[in-house]
């Protein structure tokens, strides 16, 4: 018995928020995994058990006044959390976001877990009911390590049935501040708990009012993760209806462009059978050559989701005398899915398209795309000509130029495709040009 109440003490007890951390690493994480997965797993199992074994002995052992102490158990929570945002970049590719939602919310269902078993375990020792779930054995660990387990996988199992995709698409400012409101909240309630509580019928009441609040902050994760997931499918479903209407003033633009060069054609007919119209033959053949090759322009780079895009913005060009060149090997794109090649491809044109077309010299209009492999790397260039003056804003973007609701969403949507591949996107202005550049690693 002695043996099993050093072992709880020293070891059991100060490692057990690390196997709980652990495991909700693994039940939460829906992103891809990283090579050599269960050695970086294992890995970060370790060293959370060190760090917590450490932060629990300092508080414990070399702490004696009670708010040190209470300040030390404060600090292992956030020491836990920095650890889990750890282990989600090492084993997992996310995206910064991604990992702040994901330690809130592992943090806050360990809450839970040891809030909710401390209450009835009080409960029962204010109702002098004994039970291995109260006692300091190697039998009372193992039970509490079942329901601290329990507990994280039906969360799991509740938060994944309904959130469909954690907030990645939030700004990771404001996934940083809401992090830091809710861990000084919890640091503060752990801090309240270890000072303000002396009884039994104290400290029920105090893991009572800790479960509630921790599960009341359950409940705004999962509504955070809500709506954001219900934002992007607005923003989603206004991108597909502006597609829809670019593709239809396309399709008008296209039909005025055919029923202008049919009124053209005509005259030139009428010319040609003219004697004088005769000497200048091949002059208007030419001419209507070189007009109907501008419209049968086919592009062909290797990936067939992106010569469509460039196929068609190519076509919107030409009506505002737009200059597009472009030297690209699409099949260096064949890892990303036909939606991202749109939202890529369709966004980083579209805004070239929106400032160029403004430009009022013909002659200046000039759209230029280039891709390149680099180092394992493969990077997009996007550079147009502009008019006017161009800030960025606090997030390093540009703000869009288009009038109403429901723009500047372009370079936010690049930036997300570009980190979620563990890349980059960055973008300067420089001489009259705006440069975009994209930084993907293919998976």
């Amino acid at each position: 018995m002695i043996r099993d109440l050093a072992w709880v003490a020293a070891v059991d007890h100060r490692i057990s928020a690390a196997i709980v951390f652990f495991a909700l690493l693994l039940l939460l994480n829906t992103a891809p995994k990283r090579s050599r997965f269960a050695l970086r797993a294992l890995l970060v199992l370790v060293l959370m058990c060190l760090v917590s074994w450490l932060t629990r002995y300092i508080s414990e052992v070399v702490f004696q006044d009670t708010v040190w102490k209470a300040l030390g158990y404060s600090v292992r929570l956030l020491t836990l959390y920095m650890l889990f945002l750890f282990g989600c970049g090492f084993c997992y590719r996310v995206i910064a976001p991604e990992a702040l939602y994901l330690g809130l919310l592992a943090l806050t269902v360990f809450e839970i877990a040891w809030n909710g078993f401390k209450a009835v375990a009080d409960l029962m020792l204010l109702w002098h009911f004994s039970s291995p779930w109260s006692e300091y054995s190697v039998a009372g660990s193992l039970v509490s390590y079942i329901v601290y387990l329990a507990v994280a996988a039906v969360c799991s199992l509740l938060y994944k049935r309904i959130v469909k995709e954690p907030p990645y698409h939030a700004p990771t400012r404001m996934m940083a501040v809401l992090s830091a409101v809710f861990i000084f909240c919890l640091m503060a309630l752990e801090f309240a708990g270890q000072v303000f509580t002396g009884s039994s019928a104290s400290e029920f009441l105090y893991y009572l009012c800790a479960l509630l609040y921790s599960a009341l902050n359950f409940s705004a994760l999962l509504m955070i993760a809500l709506l954001d997931s219900f934002r992007h499918e607005n923003r989603t479903m206004h991108d597909f209806i502006s597609n829809k209407m670019r593709y239809y003033e396309m399709s008008h633009d296209g039909i005025v462009n055919l029923q202008t060069k049919c009124h053209d054609l005509k005259h030139q007919i009428a010319a040609i059978r003219s004697e004088a119209g005769k000497a200048s033959f091949e002059g208007h053949l030419d001419e209507l050559e070189n007009s109907i090759n501008a419209y049968s322009t086919v592009i062909d780079c290797g990936n067939k989701t992106v010569d469509i895009v460039l196929t068609e913005k190519n076509i919107l060009c030409l009506p505002h005398q737009i200059k597009f060149s472009y030297m690209i090997d699409g099949t260096l794109f064949d890892f990303l899915s036909e939606r991202e090649i749109y939202s890529l491809f369709g966004n980083a044109l579209d805004n070239a398209l929106e400032a160029t077309m403004h430009v009022a010299d013909p002659s200046r209009r000039l759209i230029t795309l280039k891709s390149n492999a680099r180092s394992g790397l493969v990077v997009l260039q996007v550079e147009n000509t502009f008019e006017g003056e161009r800030t960025a804003d606090e997030n390093g973007l540009f703000p869009s130029t288009k009038s109403g609701s429901g723009h500047g969403f372009g370079l936010r949507s690049i930036r997300h495709i570009a980190e979620k591949h563990q890349g980059s996107m960055s973008v300067r202005v420089q001489d009259g040009l705006f440069k975009l550049s994209v930084i993907l690693r293919p998976e």
